[in-house]
């Protein structure tokens, strides 16, 4: 007897979906990007309208891309995230069964090791888009969009650790109390004061590791309070 197994032919869909996926997974498509349009890749790769549509749908499935409608429509590459642990935890936490103090002890754990790497690759870039982030938290915008104004600095710090298993836990945090709290909507000024992230800002772009751990774990423990009397104010309510 040998150990050979029977070879398998590769449906062109499953294909077309490896090589779509390999080029984000590459870097070659960067989150917000748009795919080749269904006309491009029917001519790239020969291939039918319905093997494309069938990749496309896999992707989506899969969290890789998301489908917007409309004459700028097209599939768009997302931000890697275990999305699916967000919504899931999401859920936990308006059945009662979740905190802000559990979920940001999980912060605690995390975001501190984020920022002390993103103090050690800060680029004048990354220098850049932090003060520019941080300067825009001042705007008084409706939800949700005042929540992805006061995130912002923590997406910069997740992008700029290095890590990309760090960065895509670090980011499904964040937006899982994004996303809580756009639902119920407490006063951002009160949840998240503008200049929060100051000190932590000054330490990314001074380069200084240890400061920026310091100064996230202090941030975090104060956002912590603050979110923990606005949920006993939301829980009281219910």
């Amino acid at each position: 007897m040998n150990n050979f197994k029977p070879i398998k032919q590769i449906k062109a869909s499953d294909e077309v979906f490896n090589q779509l996926r390999e080029a984000i997974f590459s870097g070659r498509f960067s989150a917000g990007d748009k795919l080749p349009s269904e006309r491009e890749l029917i001519e790239t790769f020969a291939v039918s309208r319905t093997v494309v549509r069938e990749a496309i749908k896999s992707l989506e499935a899969r969290g890789l891309v998301v489908i917007k409608q409309g004459a700028t429509g097209g599939a768009f590459v997302k931000e890697m995230t275990f999305e699916r642990l967000s919504s899931d935890c999401n859920d936990l936490f308006f059945l009662g069964k979740m905190s802000f103090n559990e979920i940001c002890q999980a912060r605690l754990h995390i975001e501190p090791i984020v920022a002390g790497l993103a103090a050690k690759h800060c680029t004048p870039e990354h220098a850049k888009l932090l003060l520019e982030a941080n300067d825009n938290e001042s705007l008084t915008l409706q939800y949700p969009q005042t929540i992805k104004l006061r995130s912002q600095v923590h997406y910069l710090l997740a992008d700029m650790c290095n890590n990309r298993f760090l960065t895509a836990i670090d980011k499904s945090l964040i937006q899982l109390v994004g996303s809580i709290t756009s639902k119920f909507q407490p006063d951002t000024d009160k949840i998240h004061p503008a200049g929060m992230h100051n000190s932590i800002i000054d330490a990314v772009i001074a380069g200084d590791e240890k400061a920026a751990e310091k100064a996230m774990r202090e941030h975090l423990l104060t956002f912590l309070t603050l979110l923990e009397n606005i949920e006993a104010e939301f829980r009281e309510n219910q």
